[in-house]
């Protein structure tokens, strides 16, 4: 297990965060995490339906499942991460 550094952009309202994972959590875990902390922050609803959210990689030009652990999907480092 090792921590993953992610940029995360959010079109919806134009801003970008950093965070941190752990490479062994699934996709759906961080962006759950990522919603409650970008919400948290912001001090609004950013996401009406969280489960509507689509997580796509922009390095990996594709959207991941929730499903899918980030080590093992190729998620690394420094990759950019856009919540729509």
């Amino acid at each position: 297990m090792s921590r993953i550094f992610l940029e995360t952009r959010v079109p919806g309202i134009a801003k970008t965060y950093e965070f941190s994972a752990d490479s062994v959590m699934t996709v759906g875990k961080v962006k759950k995490e990522m919603i409650k902390q970008i919400s948290n922050v912001e001090n609004m609803t950013v996401f009406p339906d969280p489960d509507k959210v689509l997580f796509c990689s922009i390095d990996m030009k594709g959207l991941l499942q929730d499903n899918e652990i980030l080590g093992s999907i190729g998620v690394k480092s420094g990759g950019k991460i856009m919540l729509i």
